[in-house]
């Protein structure tokens, strides 16, 4: 009896984890875009997230949520007002201050996301706010462990996401001119690729994904001005874990991040991310690129 009861766990831990991990996956790609085609992370993407999450919750009361139509619509606009944000961040403070010295994009992005932060609390203060899912509250119970409708659809969601977004990269002319401006900037230029307007778009596509990651996390997390803080650390701990260079990686990464962040709650609770980041330095000890990353 003990041992089916700590199998339980583990299975109901084995797929939480999945559900949450897919999320950091997510936002972990956003990390990956801007880093291959610019060499500069947006350090307020957790934040940004978290605009996406309370924006949409704003719209998808006002179409009348909770239902699935209103969800949609919400998710829609929130990805459309972010990937606007992602493009003025870009033009606003990347874009005059990447060439000065090495870190002067990571101060600009991290004073981005604190004014974010303090614009969300005067305009939806400081509290908690509860964001109906549009399939209800009820779990379905699968051998013994129960998942709520909203974590099925944040896992089919985000992976069919990061799938539709390899494709787009590798498959349409505009994903492979973002890859040439990864791989030579100059060259792409030479061949008649406008690397501006392709930096631009890393920045939008990377802010669409924290805004749908926010829609989607919302509803199991509460929608608040800090929700975007923690969440965005650990997105890109998955990203480093997984492989910065590697989407793959990266979706590997989260999915093992949400794991053993999940198992490690089932150990200790309070202890849960103290666990989780420590597996963390222990793997990267043996593979300091990341489980996928290129050596």
């Amino acid at each position: 009896m003990p041992f089916n009861f700590k199998m339980t766990k583990l299975w109901q831990a084995l797929i939480s984890g999945m559900a949450v991990g897919s999320i950091y996956a997510l936002i972990a790609q956003g990390y990956y875009i801007t880093s291959i085609t610019t060499n500069t992370l947006n350090f307020g993407q957790g934040d940004f997230l978290m605009i996406g999450a309370l924006f949409g919750l704003t719209c998808y009361l006002a179409l009348g949520g909770p239902s699935i139509t209103a969800f949609i619509m919400a998710a829609i606009l929130a990805t459309g007002l972010l990937a606007m944000m992602g493009a003025a961040l870009e033009r606003i403070a990347v874009r005059p201050v990447r060439h000065l010295t090495s870190l002067s994009w990571v101060l600009s992005t991290l004073s981005v996301a604190v004014i974010l932060r303090n614009a969300a609390q005067l305009i939806w203060r400081p509290e908690q706010h509860p964001f109906p899912s549009p399939l209800g509250d009820k779990a379905i119970h699968i051998a013994g462990a129960g998942i709520l409708p909203q974590e099925i659809l944040i896992l089919v969601v985000s992976i069919s996401v990061m799938i539709l977004l390899m494709v787009f990269l590798r498959r349409s002319i505009l994903g492979k001119a973002l890859l040439a401006v990864a791989h030579n900037s100059n060259a792409a230029a030479a061949m008649g690729i406008n690397v501006q307007r392709m930096v631009i778009l890393a920045y939008v596509l990377s802010s669409v994904l924290a805004a749908l990651g926010g829609v989607l996390i919302a509803p199991i997390t509460f929608a608040y001005a800090y929700m975007g803080t923690v969440v965005g650390v650990k997105a890109f701990a998955a990203a480093i874990l997984g492989g910065l260079e590697n989407p793959l990686g990266i979706l590997v990464g989260g999915l093992i991040m949400g794991v053993i962040e999940q198992v490690a709650a089932g150990i200790n609770s309070n202890l849960k991310d103290g666990i989780t980041f420590a597996l963390i330095i222990l793997i990267l000890a043996v593979k300091p690129t990341g489980l996928l990353g290129k050596q």
